[in-house]
């Protein structure tokens, strides 16, 4: 009996704080060059404040362990190399552009786990970059 009260609380515990994490998921590009952009611009109204919108809004303790640049980090030449390195840190690759000349684009994405307040942060300052009029 007590080892399945004990088996019960564990699982009890474990849900309850699993449950309580949350995801916000970001998106980056890579060039065939490995270039790294995790930048986007509207380039409609060509608006500068909608440029780097992950820098704005990320937090400062993720945004230094999520915005790095492999390429300029650890030299690397190909975009393979810095795919590898990305696919290690835990984006995932989302969609694969062909360009010209076989001068592919790839857009990745991440899912990181954060807590209730820091969601709701991140999603308020996303929604205080629409340009009020």
């Amino acid at each position: 009996m007590k080892k399945i009260i004990f088996v019960l609380t564990l699982s009890f515990l474990s849900v309850s704080a699993f449950a309580q994490k949350q995801k916000i998921t970001i998106f980056c590009s890579v060039d065939f060059n490995g270039n790294v952009n995790y930048n986007t611009q509207d380039y409609a109204t060509s608006n500068k404040k909608l440029s780097n919108i992950l820098g704005q809004i990320l937090p400062d303790s993720i945004k230094t362990k999520v915005l790095v640049d492999p390429k300029k980090e650890y030299h690397f030449k190909y975009g393979n190399e810095t795919l590898l390195w990305l696919a290690q840190h835990d984006w995932k690759i989302v969609s694969s552009l062909g360009g010209n000349n076989g001068n592919n684009t790839w857009l990745l994405s991440r899912e990181i786990s954060v807590d209730a307040p820091t969601r709701e942060l991140f999603v308020k300052k996303l929604e205080n970059l629409e340009i009020k009029k």
